[in-house]
């Protein structure tokens, strides 16, 4: 652990998160778990298969960050999601708030 020290942004990022979970208003990490996981699980097949081909992987190999084991089906889960989101009881101004946050990632 020591040995490793994350980049400038990724400390910023992480210092980010921290704050929200100790504020008054976790709902705005709905904002990084949307352009965190679901922009990974979006584009982590394509990134994936990019990496694969121009970096000459072996097939699975190097590419842990793109792999979703337990959603086997991305297209359901994304679905079933969105579904959820638009169930969270939220004002129009906390949704501004989250879309801010997401802006802001």
């Amino acid at each position: 652990k020591s040995a490793v020290k994350p980049s400038r942004g990724a400390a910023k990022y992480a210092a980010r998160v921290r704050e929200i979970a100790q504020g008054d208003k976790p709902y705005l990490l709905i904002a990084h778990q949307y352009t965190r996981y679901l922009g990974d699980l979006f584009g982590g097949q394509m990134m994936g298969s990019m990496a694969t081909k121009s970096l000459n992987l072996e097939k699975g190999q190097g590419i842990a960050f793109y792999n979703f084991e337990e959603i086997p089906n991305t297209k359901e889960f994304i679905t079933m999601w969105y579904k959820e989101l638009n169930a969270v009881p939220l004002s129009a101004a906390q949704r501004q708030e989250i879309i801010d946050e997401a802006n802001y990632v």
